[in-house]
């Protein structure tokens, strides 16, 4: 192993158990993303003010369901590092008192979310937009429980190395909501033709239907059946325990707010431009976040990995891990950022038929093309502290990129012109650059430092 750790090639080892647990991660993670892409096409055939209201509807319930959802991530690295040290056992006990943060958030987050959802009317001329965008988040705030649940049964399968099980629960997800969807917003049958808002409670149902089905998978496999029961038990709360939990997942939660809410509340600093100028940035927004699902991925398996050769004190496959990690990401990311800016007009056409609005997402694609290295760099960064268990910084990197830097930038290039004329929507996606760069770079800097902490002379 330690020749393959000065080596300049990928360890064909760490290649396939990477492999093996990313594959499922992204097509999971590209069938989910089907669901926002499904909200957005169907949204958009229904018309420009339904697009434009499922966009900052999102803004506000997609970041903070995030947010939450990402605490619980650390479960997955806190299972996958106990299985690296033998003492997997303690996982029914990791998974029960992970339940109870997940209610715990659930509580916060229905309170902001609902709290969140009156700020359109100030964000926006067009009251028939604020009340759309309004009815959008209230249908979404059933699904919020089963969207917590679900993260703490995946962080179980993750942690064991099985990503499968997301993955089927995902395509299942995204057969039942496209009718669903359709239905809901156009009208069908017993369904009521509720326009754009009909897409958040389509999302809240199938939310329900992916929690119970992965339960499911859970309750019927053997090898997990054991700590579904232990997770599921009513037990004496270890409140030491949750609150290390907390402690290690916040920062990540933190730190995903800070970027989904930069990312989202630009939408809203977009809004007083028009429906066009709103739609077309949640259509570059909505592409950018597929592309993303790869280097998520890979994230998520870094971590995992990460986690499990920290917890087995193993140096060298921890270094051909890193080393074939980033080889592998890079050359794909390279390849979709080339795919993106010569597809760039038929990817948009997909979403609307509107010349107006292809001719600006399309500019923006460019923007979105040229940042997916920082992009990658900062999320493969993000995923071998979270393996490390050193997520403080996560938390102060995009506080410092997003908000102290690129948030104010975005406004300045949207709205005034303080340094150039105006950019409009363009604007943003200068500001997404920088922040993105700066936040690999911090990321970076960190993980270096943790990793001779962890492994001296590594």
């Amino acid at each position: 192993m330690q020749k393959s750790e000065k080596g300049l090639w990928p360890d064909w080892h760490e290649l396939r158990r990477l492999m093996a647990l990313m594959l499922p991660l992204y097509i999971g993670n590209l069938l989910h993303m089907g669901m926002g892409v499904t909200d957005t096409v169907v949204a958009g055939w229904k018309g420009e003010l339904d697009l434009a209201a499922v966009g900052m509807g999102f803004s506000i319930v997609g970041t903070v369901m995030v947010a939450c959802g990402a605490v619980l991530t650390i479960l997955s690295a806190m299972i996958s590092r106990l299985r690296g040290a033998g003492a997997d056992s303690k996982s029914g006990l990791i998974l029960n008192n992970g339940k109870v943060l997940a209610v715990c958030l659930c509580v916060f987050e229905l309170l902001v979310i609902f709290a969140g959802s009156y700020v359109f009317c100030f964000t926006t001329d067009n009251p028939q937009l604020a009340d759309m965008a309004q009815l959008y988040v209230w249908y979404m705030l059933p699904g919020v429980p089963a969207h917590l649940f679900m993260r703490v049964i995946m962080g179980n399968f993750e942690g064991y190395g099985q990503t499968r099980p997301a993955m089927v629960v995902s395509f299942c997800g995204l057969v039942l909501n496209i009718p669903l969807n359709y239905a809901l917003v156009f009208g069908a049958g017993p369904f009521p033709e509720l326009g754009g808002a009909g897409c958040g409670l389509a999302t809240a149902i199938i939310n329900w239907a992916m929690c119970l089905l992965m339960l499911a998978i859970m309750l019927g496999s053997s090898q997990h059946r054991r700590r579904a029961v232990q997770m599921l038990a009513w037990r004496a709360v270890d409140w030491r325990l949750v609150r290390h939990t907390f402690k290690l997942g916040l920062p990540v939660g933190v730190a995903s707010l800070c970027e989904m809410s930069f990312f989202c509340l630009v939408t809203l600093i977009i809004a007083p431009l028009g429906e066009r100028a709103v739609s077309a940035q949640q259509v570059a927004i909505n592409v950018s976040g597929i592309i993303f699902m790869l280097p998520l991925s890979l994230s998520i398996a870094a971590s995992i990995r990460a986690a499990y050769h920290v917890g087995a004190h193993r140096a060298a496959a921890f270094s051909a891990m890193v080393r074939t990690l980033f080889m592998v990401t890079y050359a794909l990311v390279t390849v979709m950022m080339i795919f993106t800016i010569i597809f760039r007009r038929d990817i948009v056409g997909l979403y609307t038929d509107s010349a107006e609005i292809v001719e600006v997402a399309s500019l923006l694609l460019i923007y979105c093309a040229v940042y997916q290295i920082a992009d990658a760099t900062q999320a493969l960064m993000s995923g071998l502290l979270r393996g490390c268990h050193d997520t403080p910084v996560i938390t102060w990197s995009n506080l410092i990129s997003y908000w102290l830097v690129g948030f104010p930038l975005s406004y300045i290039l949207i709205r005034t012109d303080l340094i150039v004329p105006a950019m409009g929507p363009a604007g943003a996606w200068i500001s997404f650059i920088v922040a993105l760069s700066l936040t690999a770079l911090i990321l970076t800097f960190r993980y270096r430092y943790t990793r001779r902490k962890i492994f001296p002379g590594c």
